[in-house]
């Protein structure tokens, strides 16, 4: 009977460290950078590492050029430099995944500017300036992409969505963004920045953001430019 007994909570032990292992994308069993060992040890890190290799895979399926694999290498340095910064951490994979996915938001359940600052609350209302790092502002306008020229009504959200804070962020969308359009002036937001383009110069911009609505609860991640780069 003891014997049985040990037998079964090796068994056990041994599923459990296979699961852990398996958790992530990658073989958590031989992760040796600091920030491979914060995603092992994160569940919700593990669960976007393997949703990035599944919509990597699938895209390089469909699209095999060499932007895709691009796209997946600035995301791989961009983690690397982070270290063991879990909120670092979280912003690439929030980056890379909108930066390839289809539906920019069905990644983003439970996901918030507050669930990304931890611990570390946002005490700046100036626009951050490193990746997983938090401001506290409010919303001075939302707008459509296209300035018409006079008052806006509903049809002019076709164009795309604008928004401005308080302290001269700004986000851009192609897109009607009904988040963005639910949102008034004055609105508090806690806006987060999660990518800083590889690709762009440090004048150019290039740069994404996560922002939550303190009224409306809602979040959003959009880029602070129409063009990749600024412009």
């Amino acid at each position: 009977m003891k014997s049985i007994l040990n037998f079964i909570i090796v068994f056990s032990v041994g599923v459990l460290l296979a699961t852990a292992a398996e958790a992530a994308g990658f073989d958590c069993s031989k992760a040796g950078s600091a920030d491979e060992k914060i995603v092992c040890g994160d569940s919700r890190l593990s669960r976007l590492d393997e949703l990035f290799n599944q919509r990597y895979a699938a895209q390089k399926k469909a699209a095999p050029d060499e932007d895709t694999v691009h796209t997946a290498r600035n995301f791989l340095a961009d983690r690397r430099d982070c270290g063991d910064d879990r909120s670092c951490i979280l912003s690439a994979y929030l980056a890379v995944l909108w930066n390839i996915s289809p539906d920019k938001n069905d990644f983003m359940q439970g996901i918030s500017a507050q669930s990304l600052a931890g611990s570390q609350l946002p005490e700046a209302t100036a626009i951050p300036a490193k990746a997983g790092r938090c401001a506290t502002t409010s919303v001075l306008e939302v707008h459509p992409r296209l300035d018409n020229g006079g008052a806006a009504d509903d049809a002019d959200f076709d164009s795309g969505t604008g928004i401005d804070y308080a302290n001269d962020g700004y986000q851009v969308s192609y897109n009607r963004e009904k988040a963005l359009i639910r949102s008034k002036p004055g609105d508090p937001v806690t806006m987060c920045l999660v990518e800083i383009d590889r690709d762009c110069s440090p004048d150019e911009g290039g740069r994404l953001f996560l922002v939550t609505n303190g009224r409306t609860h809602e979040s959003w991640i959009l880029p602070d430019a129409q063009h990749k780069c600024g412009g």
